[in-house]
């Protein structure tokens, strides 16, 4: 029985970790501002740029999401999403990670 426990225990863990390493709403909505993506974004409507919630939704079966994101907001891109060119942002690492988990955890909601 308690062998079951730890097994069980060991397999959870992991997706626990996972899921603490995304950004809170409330950190997540901080960072876009912090950056000034807002400007382009807004959370559920289009504007210069498609909302974050039409971002999520797209990348949402993409396992490699998280690093093509990254690297857009690095980067920049045109033609992603219509005419409109984005341009890249520099923003260190760690939050660059955090900004694009925020985004892409908002197909949950």
């Amino acid at each position: 029985m308690k062998l079951l426990a730890l097994a069980s225990l060991m397999l959870a863990l992991p997706l626990a970790c996972a899921r603490a390493a995304e950004p809170g709403f409330g950190e997540g909505t901080k960072l876009a501002s912090k950056y000034n993506c807002q400007s382009c974004h807004l959370l559920d409507k289009p504007a210069a740029g498609p909302s974050f919630r039409a971002i999520a939704k797209r990348y949402a079966s993409d396992p490699n999401a998280q690093g093509e994101l990254e690297t857009t907001v690095r980067n920049g891109s045109t033609g992603a999403w219509g005419p409109t060119p984005m341009p890249g942002v520099d923003v260190p690492e760690r939050d660059l990670k955090r900004l694009v988990a925020f985004i892409l955890s908002l197909k949950e909601y």
